[in-house]
């Protein structure tokens, strides 16, 4: 009983990999270009699940839930059929393709994209183990999208 007891409280107490973004922002209201993407790609996961639920063949419904976020960062929770869950390398592959989709432009051949995390949440919210005094504290990731776009992350 005690062992499964501390087995229940191992899990419990896991920390999880969570999506970690960073990108320019945009427009009147200086959104970060990247929210209103996750923002559309959690509802064409719902608008799917909903459908599968219709012709009685649920599939898992996945939404990112933005948690933290300061100047061009954001920090996401994954989530399946609403539980928290550890975000899965296949999921962040999915949602680089999308983004680098939706937002590679095609003169500079580039995405405004300048972070794309997968690691475990430090509980330090936007502050990263990578943020050091040779990048200001300030680390960014050189396209990020383009690696996921030819190869994919293992």
């Amino acid at each position: 009983m005690l062992i499964l007891i501390l087995h229940k409280q191992k899990i419990m107490n896991e920390v999880k990999n969570v999506l970690i973004i960073g990108s320019g922002s945009i427009g009147e209201d200086n959104l970060r270009i990247h929210e209103k993407w996750i923002d559309k790609y959690n509802l064409f996961s719902k608008i799917a699940f909903d459908k599968s639920v219709l012709k009685g063949k649920p599939k898992k419904l996945v939404e990112f839930e933005n948690i933290d976020n300061c100047g061009t960062r954001s920090v996401y929770n994954y989530y399946v059929n609403n539980k928290h869950e550890s975000l899965p390398i296949d999921v962040f592959n999915d949602l680089g393709l999308f983004l680098w989709n939706h937002l590679w432009d095609v003169n500079t051949g580039i995405t405004p994209v300048h972070l794309f995390l997968l690691q475990q949440d430090c509980g330090l919210g936007i502050i990263l183990p990578q943020d050091n005094k040779e990048n200001y504290f300030s680390f960014r990731q050189d396209n990020p999208l383009e690696k996921i776009y030819l190869q994919g992350i293992d």
